[in-house]
């Protein structure tokens, strides 16, 4: 799994690519924390080339969220898998935050 960043006009992107199990979950959480410590108003997490996730890594993107939401700061999640959509909006987190496939 890696992890990437850059900047836009209006947001950091952060795109997530592998698969995130337990082990991987753990390095997700260390590359969020960078991205907290830059204090970004707005987050974009590029799902699109994850094609499993456990449910560590969904507690670490919901840390992370909680994190970002202290800072007013907004987040959302684009180009998400449907299987993972799936396991996403069953556990309501499309409530917290704006979750799209594309």
């Amino acid at each position: 799994m890696e992890v990437t960043t850059r900047k836009t006009e209006d947001a950091l992107v952060v795109k997530v690519s592998g698969a995130v199990d337990t082990e991987a979950a753990e390095t997700l959480r260390t590359e969020l924390g960078k991205v907290l410590k830059l204090h970004p108003k707005k987050v974009v997490m590029d799902l699109s080339l994850v094609p499993t996730m456990g449910s560590s890594g969904i507690g670490k993107i919901l840390i992370f969220f909680k994190g970002l939401d202290s800072n007013s700061a907004s987040f959302e999640i684009k180009g998400i898998h449907e299987n993972l959509y799936n396991i996403f909006k069953a556990v309501k987190l499309d409530k917290l935050f704006p979750i799209s496939m594309r």
